[in-house]
């Protein structure tokens, strides 16, 4: 088992299981990882990507059936759409390391329902925040069965559960220090979502906390027995980070925000996942993603993916990109089933029925395996991985024709990202089309390709750890 870096922008080592091979140990990675770099946005788009710092929770991003969602995550997904721009997630362990990887390059915003709070804003040190959205009150939480809290100094001797970094925290000290009150604090871990606090306080585990009126919303739709006791003065919304020498991409999401808030697009994404009354399929999606499956063919991928060596997650990324685990689609060219085999393909590989779940898989994976093992030179784990997958979309002869382009251009012929990728996106024109020895091809599509399966693979990581 090795440690490999999969992704542009990841800043954790992902475990691979598998790629047993001498040469495919992962070298030359520092023009992937990314990580230390302090861009704005023209460099960013340039890059093609954005990496968002933010949490696995409900109100943030999360998983369902291999469809990544969460009003963060839409929301990002949205401004990266109208940028040309892949979103690549990147979850810390802990909320309180989210600014400092910001400042030190590991991510190019935060978006996690960051509260806005005058102490935040003034002790920024090199962040800012963007432009607000959202409007609540924290507000103190107990268990619907409670009834002995009907004013601030029925809070004495009581214990309210918080994280030391989180907004409520300040809130609560300010509020204790004016008004003189007698709670008591119990700091909480930083790896702790507050929706898995409010869940303890309604199981009893916990006296009391202190959560936003969305949050808790949030947990009441997924079934806790909750209620808000003291409402706290001040009203509250939340805002996106960035550093302060960014201030292209502060001014894009401002842009973005006053946009979407006058469409309403905003406030409808918003209700979708914090409104009590909206009607949506919340405490279903959510409990499937913290079981950590992807697809309904999980066990049939992990099985074929330690056969042929490759990251499971993986997998379930393409199987997605190419199927949305539809194990009867068929595609305008007439690829087949879950992994979109070609027929002639399929009898290459020894796939009997393409739309038999288990046959399919295998085929898929081992053509994916293939591909990687069939590409000559001297290349790193991640760009051996992403020159194979743009093969197994657009062929091996299209791979030949761009990397030789890229040779010819003065870019890296090794190097996927801003090399090789580049020089597809040329062959898609026609003066470099006819030079080429496997003719046009649908550049775009391809480049797309490997850029969501790898973003995503990413996104899967995080979400089954």
């Amino acid at each position: 088992m090795f440690k490999s870096l999969l992704i542009a922008g990841l800043v954790t080592l992902l475990t691979w299981n598998g790629f047993a091979e001498q040469d495919a140990l992962p070298r030359n990675l520092e023009q992937l990882n990314q990580s230390g770099l302090q861009l704005d946005l023209d460099r960013i788009m340039d890059r093609g990507f954005i990496r968002v710092l933010t949490r696995n929770n409900p109100a943030c991003y999360f998983m369902h059936r291999g469809q990544l969602m969460g009003f963060e995550y839409e929301m990002v997904q949205r401004f990266a759409q109208q940028h040309g721009l892949e979103v690549v997630v990147i979850v810390p362990d802990n909320w309180a390391d989210m600014g400092s990887w910001l400042k030190e390059g590991r991510a190019d915003v935060i978006a996690a329902t960051v509260t806005m709070t005058p102490q935040r804003i003034k002790n920024s040190n090199d962040l800012a925040f963007c432009r607000r959205y959202g409007e609540f009150r924290e507000q103190i939480i107990t268990r619907a069965d409670d009834h002995s809290i009907r004013s601030l100094e029925d809070l004495k001797d009581r214990t309210i559960h918080v994280r030391k970094s989180s907004s409520y925290y300040e809130s609560l000290v300010e509020l204790k220090k004016i008004k003189k009150l007698q709670f008591k604090f119990s700091i909480v871990p930083e790896n702790m979502e507050t929706v898995e606090i409010l869940d303890r306080v309604a199981k009893g585990e916990f006296d009391l906390t202190c959560a936003d009126r969305t949050l808790l919303n949030q947990s009441v739709r997924l079934g806790d027995q909750l209620k808000p006791v003291i409402k706290l003065p001040r009203v509250r919304g939340y805002g996106w980070v960035v550093r302060s020498n960014q201030p292209r991409l502060r001014a894009a999401i401002n842009r973005f925000f006053e946009a979407e808030t006058e469409s309403a697009s905003l406030s409808t994404i918003y209700d979708r996942y914090f409104n009590l009354a909206h009607n949506t399929e919340l405490e279903d999606t959510f409990t499937e993603q913290r079981s950590g499956q992807i697809s309904p063919y999980d066990a049939i991928v992990k099985k074929h993916a330690a056969t042929y060596m490759l990251p499971w997650t993986l997998i379930c990324s393409q199987m997605y990109q190419e199927s949305r685990f539809d194990k009867d689609a068929v595609s305008w060219s007439g690829a087949q089933g879950l992994m979109q085999l070609m027929p002639a393909t399929s009898i290459e590989l020894g796939v009997e029925n393409p739309f038999d779940p288990d046959d399919n898989i295998r085929g898929g994976i081992n053509y994916l395996r293939k591909q990687y093992r069939r590409i000559p030179g001297d290349l790193s784990t991640v760009d051996r991985m992403c020159f194979a997958l743009a093969s197994y979309n657009g062929g091996y002869g299209h791979l030949i024709d761009a990397r030789k382009l890229a040779e010819e251009t003065g870019k890296n012929p090794d190097v996927w990202m801003n090399n090789v990728e580049k020089a597809y996106a040329l062959l898609s024109e026609p003066q470099y089309a006819r030079q080429a020895g496997y003719g046009y091809c649908r550049s775009e599509h391809i480049i797309s390709y490997v850029r969501k399966i790898m973003s995503r693979y990413v996104a899967y990581n995080q979400s089954t750890r």
